[in-house]
C-alpha cells in the first residue's frame, strides 16, 4: 500500500502539502526575530524538494498563513493582513534556483557544495530581511489600528541575523537526515543509536550545556557572553572529531540554549552582538566540519585503495601460483613422454650399442627424468595438489630436509585450516619454504620443525605458521656439511631465498605480521595471516553517504 501510495504523483504532492503545513504550524510559535526558525523550514523544503513540489508549498504555505494574520486583523489592520499573507516561499525561490542550478549546489546525489549552500543561506537571509522591511513600509502606507512597532537603526541587522541562525539551525540537519543512503527507518535508527556521535553528544555535549545553561542562569550580565561562548567548545570538540554532522546537531542545540534568553528588543547593540557572534561562530564551525569531513572522505578513499591495491597484489599472487601449478603439470606430462620416447628408442636400438654404453643412456635418460621431476615438485609439489597444504608441510618439506640431513617435526593445531582461501593456502606454503631456507643459511641447526594453527576470530579466519631452527648439542653436527646442503633448498623448494624484509612484506599483503626471535640455541619465526576475504565497494568514487566539500 505504502508502495502504491508512493507511486502516485497526486498523492505525494498531498502529503507533501499536509506534511509542510504540519511542520509550519508546528514551528511556528517557536519563532522569532532573534531565531526564526521557519526560514530554515523554507529554504530546506526548497532546497531538497524536486521542482515540480514547489507551488504545493507556496499553497501549503498560504494556508496557516491566512489563519494567523486574520486572527491579527483586528489589531493590525487589513493591509498589513493582506500582505504579510503572501507566501514569504516565494521571495526565495529564485535565488535558490540560481544556486542550484548556477552554482552547482549539489554536484551529485551524494555531494554538496558549501560555498553554494553558505551563499543559498545568506541571499535568502538577505531577501526575507528586504521583504519584511518591504512589507512594513507599504502597511505604513496605510492607516492602521496599531502600528506593528517603530524602525530602528540595528533591526535591521537583528532580523537578518535571526533569519540566518533559524536557517542554519534546520538546514544541516535537514541535509544529514535526508541525504542518507537509502534504507528501513528502522535501520537509521539502529545505526544512530549505535553511532559514536551519537553517544558522545549524549554523554558529553548535553550534560555540557545543561551545566552551562545553569551557570548563566545565575551568573551576572557581564559574564553571560563568556559562558556562552563556552557553550560551543563541546561542539567544536565533536566537529573536530566527527566532521559536520556533528556541527549539524550541535549547532541547534547550542542555539536553543541561548536564543530563548535574548529578549526581541530592536535597537538593542548587546543582543545584536550576540546574535552577530553566534552566527559567526555556527558558520565557522560547520565550514570547519565540512573541511574535516572532506579530509576524512579522502583518506577514507586512500585506505579504500591501498585495499584495492592489496586485493590486486593477492590476487596477482594467486595467478602466478596457478600457473605454476599448470606448468608443474605440464612438465610432468611433458617429462613422462620424454621418459617414454627414451625408453622406445634404446630398447630398439640396444641390439646396436655396447653395453657399456646403453647403461650409460638408460642412466642419463632416468637422470633427466628425476630432474625434470624435482623441476616440477619445486615449482608445485603434487602431494599439495592431491592432497592440501598439511601434507605438503609434512611430507614435502620434510623429504627435501631429509635429504639436506636435518631432523624435521611438524605440528598441526586448531581448526578451521580448511576454512582458508586458496590464495592463503599458497602464501602459507610459500612462506614456509622461504623461512626454512633462511633458517638454515643462518648457521648450522639440527631440527628444523613448523607448527602450522589455525583459527576463526570475529568472523574472521586466520593462520598461525612458525618455523624454528633447533640445536641439539647431542648430535655430531657438520656445519660445512650443512651450509653446503642449505644452498641447495632453496632450488628443491622453489624458494627465492627472501630475507626478514621481504617476507615480513609478503606477509603484510594477507594484513599480518611477522616476527623474528633470535636465541643461541633457537631461531624462530612466526607469521600471522589473516583472511579477511575484503570485498571493493561497489562504487570507489560515490562517499559512504554525504560528503560535503569546500570548494
Amino acid at each position: 500500500m505504502l508502495k502504491s501510495i508512493a507511486d502516485n504523483k497526486w498523492l505525494r504532492q498531498i502529503a507533501v502539502f499536509v506534511g509542510y503545513a504540519v511542520a509550519f504550524a508546528i514551528l511556528r510559535p517557536y519563532s522569532n526575530a532573534n531565531w526564526f526558525l521557519l526560514g530554515g523550514l523554507r529554504l530546506s523544503c526548497l532546497i531538497l524538494l524536486p521542482y515540480r513540489y514547489w507551488p504545493t508549498l507556496v499553497l501549503a504555505e498560504l494556508t496557516p498563513l491566512v489563519y494567523y494574520n486574520y486572527l491579527c486583523l483586528d489589531q493590525l489592520g487589513l493591509a498589513w493582513t493582506i500582505f504579510n499573507s503572501i507566501p514569504s516561499i516565494l521571495y526565495a525561490m529564485p535565488a535558490v534556483w540560481w544556486c542550484r542550478k548556477k552554482l552547482s549546489l549539489f554536484p551529485s546525489k551524494r555531494l554538496v557544495r558549501v560555498n553554494a549552500l553558505l551563499i543559498c543561506i545568506f541571499l535568502a537571509s538577505a531577501i526575507w530581511t528586504a521583504m519584511f522591511f518591504a512589507v512594513l513600509s507599504i502597511v505604513f502606507a496605510f492607516p492602521a489600528p496599531t502600528p506593528p512597532f517603530h524602525f530602528h537603526v540595528l533591526q535591521i541587522a537583528q532580523i537578518f541575523l535571526g533569519r540566518y541562525a533559524g536557517i542554519l539551525a534546520v538546514v544541516p540537519i535537514a541535509l544529514a537526515v535526508r541525504l542518507q543512503k537509502p534504507a528501513p527507518l528502522m535501520t537509521h535508527l539502529i545505526q544512530w543509536a549505535k553511532s559514536r556521535l551519537t553517544l558522545e553528544t549524549v554523554v558529553l555535549l548535553l550534560p555540557t550545556l545543561a551545566v552551562l545553561v545553569w551557570i548563566n542562569h545565575h551568573a551576572s550580565q557581564d559574564a553571560r557572553p563568556i559562558i556562552r561562548m563556552a557553550m560551543f567548545l563541546p561542539v567544536a570538540w565533536l566537529t573536530m572529531k566527527h566532521g559536520w554532522r556533528a556541527a549539524a546537531f550541535g549547532i541547534p542545540a547550542v542555539m536553543a540554549c541561548i536564543y530563548p534568553e535574548l529578549e526581541a528588543r530592536p535597537d538593542t547593540l548587546d543582543i545584536a552582538g550576540a546574535q552577530a557572534l553566534i552566527t559567526f561562530s555556527s558558520t565557522c564551525l560547520f565550514a570547519l566540519g565540512a573541511h574535516i569531513t572532506a579530509q576524512n572522505a579522502a583518506e577514507a578513499q586512500e585506505r579504500m585503495n591501498a585495499k584495492v591495491a592489496v586485493k590486486l597484489a593477492q590476487q596477482g599472487l594467486y595467478l602466478c601460483e596457478i600457473r605454476m601449478r599448470q606448468s608443474a603439470q605440464a612438465l610432468e606430462q611433458i617429462g613422462g613422454m620424454l621418459q617414454l620416447t627414451q625408453t622406445r628408442l634404446l630398447n630398439r636400438f640396444k641390439h646396436m650399442l655396447p653395453a657399456t654404453e646403453g647403461q650409460n643412456y638408460y642412466k642419463q635418460a632416468a637422470a633427466t627424468q628425476s630432474q625434470v621431476y624435482r623441476l616440477a615438485e619445486s615449482m608445485h609439489p603434487t602431494v599439495w595438489r592431491e592432497r592440501g597444504l598439511p601434507a605438503a608441510l609434512r611430507e614435502t618439506i620434510a623429504r627435501t630436509l631429509d635429504e639436506a640431513g636435518f631432523a624435521y617435526r611438524f605440528e598441526l593445531k586448531g581448526r578451521g585450516l580448511s576454512q582458508l582461501s586458496p590464495s592463503v593456502h599458497a602464501a602459507i606454503y610459500r612462506l614456509a619454504c622461504e623461512a626454512v631456507v633462511y633458517i638454515c643459511e643462518q648457521q648450522a641447526w639440527s631440527t628444523i620443525m613448523i607448527s602450522l594453527r589455525g583459527g576463526h576470530t570475529n568472523s574472521q579466519q586466520w593462520a598461525v605458521l612458525r618455523v624454528e631452527g633447533l640445536v641439539n648439542h647431542s648430535d655430531i653436527n657438520d656445519p660445512v656439511f650443512k651450509k653446503f646442503e642449505s644452498q641447495q633448498l632453496a632450488s628443491k623448494l622453489g624458494a627465492n631465498g627472501l630475507d626478514t624484509d621481504a617476507m615480513r612484506d609478503h606477509v603484510r599483503l594477507y594484513d599480518g605480521e611477522l616476527h623474528v626471535r633470535t636465541r643461541d640455541d633457537k631461531l624462530q619465526i612466526t607469521a600471522l595471516i589473516h583472511d579477511a576475504n575484503q570485498q571493493v565497494r561497489e562504487s570507489h568514487g560515490a562517499p559512504p553517504a554525504l560528503k560535503l566539500y569546500i570548494s
